[in-house]
């Protein structure tokens, strides 16, 4: 086996290699290195089994080695000798698989148990490494790391060798996750210096994966992982997705399975209001949702319909069905965000038919494209939406108290088909019933019920002179009576309306579109 000796003194290594007989617990091969780069160099060429190292080096502190090492995926058991024996940075190190941590200058009885304790870790690996066929070199965080991705089952002498203590009925996983293109710095260092006595696996830079053995320490990882968010800025983008929970260690591949599944696609799960996934929460929600596909020409006429009528909750509402729509299915990104482009420039193009200066008081397309594409997370582009559009309503309110029968006139327009009473808009706009009748014959010249007549009787002309049927044409322009329709349309035409339609049939057939579904249906 090889050993290697870190240390800035000269002096310090032969010492060590001198201090007790190293041929007796099988070391043959020595090396030495004054510094993180010198180290480094022998531990990419040599492996050694063993690394006796100080944490003072003049290029570097021991711990940014021990740090560097076990991202490289090198094994060697490692011991620890400092002048500081409260040193903050040992404390961390114990994290990453130290076999012992003494005082210096070393003690011989101490470094024997040490270098004993480490040939026994060194030789328990290789015979567990041998049964699960893994490399000949193992750690307690590839130990892990495999169990969790279900490469190798948790058995007993992992417990004794490496400290997995996997004997419980309890078992939660909860993933610390950086979103993509976030400055991890040493934040996992941090986190790992609160939560030094959880088992944790160190996936990539963005996930921090720990195993929670109880409600008590998983409320105590989240207690710790929202305090960090508080007080460190760093933090600040830090997601928490939590598994389900489940009863037996042979379920943690189950769990990690899951947590891996959320956070690939952590654009469309991610909610506004948290930085807290919960896997079974996510479940519930998405399970509530409609497996049925979403008629976004609808959606998108219901939206402009809450914008006019002033439904901020109602559109609010509307706008999360979207998002649990898009959630559910997860379409390419660019799909996503040319949907929400789509019924956004609809509907402000609709809402500018009545209200021109709108364009200037909500963000255009382009402001819009340029949000979007920033965006993190559905959610954050769906509350923007919203934020727009909200403001939408606040602007048609005040334009309304300057002259509510401008929003008679719109509403009419866009529902003429659909059954309209005067008490039934009064309720809606939140008006008296005789005081706006009052005030719509006073401001346009005209009652509502001659107003509605003449606007169906405009549509109906519309319908015939692209060819449709007299009946049809009834039904699409609000009349329920046929009879009364051919009555109504003669009064004001002064033609009945199969003659009115005979004067276009020789023409090209048009292409029409009918009126949107009558409210209700």
């Amino acid at each position: 086996m090889k050993v290697l000796f870190l240390d800035s003194e000269p002096l310090v290594r032969k010492k060590l290699q001198n201090l007790i007989p190293w041929n007796q617990y099988g070391f043959t091969d020595f090396w030495e290195a004054s510094g993180c780069t010198d180290a480094l160099k022998v531990i990419s060429a040599e492996n050694p089994e063993l690394i006796l190292m100080d944490l003072h080096l003049h290029d570097t502190s021991g711990v940014s080695l021990i740090r560097e090492v076990r991202k490289n995926d090198y094994t060697s058991k490692i011991i620890i000798l400092s002048e500081d024996s409260l040193f903050e940075d040992a404390k961390f190190a114990v994290n990453f698989g130290v076999t012992a941590y003494l005082s210096k200058p070393a003690d011989a009885e101490d470094l024997s148990w040490a270098v004993m304790r480490a040939v026994t870790e060194i030789q328990h690996t290789k015979l567990i490494s041998i049964y699960y066929e893994q490399p000949a070199m193992l750690s307690k965080i590839n130990l892990l790391s495999n169990i969790l991705t279900g490469n190798m089952d948790y058995v007993s002498e992992m417990k004794s060798i490496f400290h997995i203590e996997l004997d419980s009925d309890y078992y939660r996983l909860i993933a610390f996750v950086l979103p993509e293109g976030s400055d991890t710095g040493n934040i996992w260092d941090e986190a790992l210096l609160h939560l030094k006595n959880c088992l944790s696996v160190t996936f990539s830079e963005s996930m921090l994966v720990l195993i929670a053995l109880s409600p008590n320490q998983e409320q105590f990882i989240l207690r710790q992982l929202t305090t960090c968010q508080e007080n460190y800025p760093p933090y600040d983008a830090l997601l928490g997705i939590i598994s389900s929970q489940a009863a037996s260690h042979t379920e943690l591949s189950t769990l990690y399975a899951e947590i891996r599944r959320i956070d690939q696609n952590l654009y469309y799960y991610k909610e506004k209001q948290s930085n807290l996934l919960y896997a079974d929460a996510l479940s519930q929600r998405l399970g509530k949702i409609q497996h049925t596909d979403l008629d976004l020409i609808n959606f998108t006429e219901n939206m402009i319909q809450h914008i006019l009528l002033l439904q901020s909750s109602e559109l609010e509402e509307a706008l999360l069905s979207l998002r649990d729509f898009l959630s559910l299915r997860r379409p390419h990104r660019d799909s996503t965000q040319f949907i929400l482009m789509n019924c956004y420039a609809q509907t402000v193009s609709a809402l500018t038919k009545y209200y021109p200066q709108l364009e200037f008081e909500i963000s255009g397309s382009k402001d819009l494209t340029s949000h979007l594409s920033y965006d993190r997370y559905l959610c954050d582009s769906i509350a923007y939406l919203n934020d727009q559009l909200q403001k939408a309503i606040r602007y048609i309110r005040n334009e309304s108290r300057k002259n509510p029968c401008q929003r008679i006139c719109q509403y009419i327009d866009r529902n003429y088909s659909s059954p309209l009473k005067l008490s039934d808009l009064a309720n809606l706009l939140g008006y008296n019933s005789a005081y706006l009748g009052k005030l719509f014959l006073r401001e346009m010249g005209e009652s509502f019920h001659t107003y509605l007549d003449k606007i169906r009787i405009q549509k109906a002309a519309e319908y015939l002179k692209k060819g449709v049927p007299v009946i049809p044409t009834s039904e699409y322009s609000g009349f329920s009576n046929p009879d009364y329709f051919t009555k109504k349309f003669k009064k004001y035409m002064g033609i009945l309306p199969s003659a009115y339609r005979l004067q276009y049939l020789k023409e090209s057939p048009v292409d029409f579109t009918p009126p949107p579904k009558k409210r209700g249906e």
